[in-house]
């Protein structure tokens, strides 16, 4: 069978309201070019606190919207984020953990850990053209274990003090009943900084 495919799209706004404290407001959409169809939505809201310059944790929520084969079907998502980073000659690596609590309206909830390592690499112009590589998984709790992982490659386009442009191209696994299958993901995120 021919791999699935999708396009996502992700636009932020963080606002830095109060010394070492960050708010980030996020929707996302996943289109999927084979059912010419949104298969999935989401809007989010993050707090997060930045005591020191290599750490940082906080505390969000998201309300997201699958289209499953009846009808679309609500997800809503308490989080609990913890970031890692270091610089290295130009390079900063990135370790970021985050704790889930997913409820279902029609679906078992349960809880979930994601975790993602990030290597960006450092910049090939002066208005911030970076490449950078990512690798993510996903880990239910309830016993399930290990149910779907990526590997992204990208580039940061633009980066200035108000706006950030990325585009990428991720590689999925995921786990449906027994079998993994794979799907291609290409994305574009922006981000307004104010």
């Amino acid at each position: 069978a021919e791999r699935r495919s999708q396009i996502w799209n992700k636009n932020d706004i963080l606002i830095h309201p109060w010394k070492y404290f960050d708010l980030n407001v996020a929707e996302k959409i996943q289109y999927s070019p084979q059912n010419n169809a949104v298969e999935q939505k989401y809007g989010e809201l993050f707090v997060i606190h930045k005591p020191l310059t290599w750490f940082d944790y906080g505390l969000g929520y998201r309300v997201s919207y699958s289209n499953v084969e009846i009808d679309w079907v609500q997800e809503n998502r308490a989080m609990l984020v913890a970031e890692f980073k270091q610089q290295y000659h130009n390079f900063w690596f990135k370790f970021s953990n985050r704790f889930e609590y997913r409820d279902y309206k029609v679906d078992l909830d349960h809880f979930r850990y994601k975790q993602q390592f990030t290597v960006t690499f450092p910049s090939l112009a002066s208005w911030g053209m970076q490449f950078y590589t990512s690798e993510e998984s996903f880990t239910k709790l309830n016993g399930v274990g290990t149910h779907l992982a990526r590997l992204y490659g990208g580039i940061s386009g633009v980066h200035s003090k108000h706006f950030q442009l990325k585009l990428y191209y991720a590689f999925e696994k995921y786990k449906l009943i027994e079998n993994w299958n794979s799907r291609d993901i290409m994305g574009l995120n922006l981000s307004f900084i104010l």
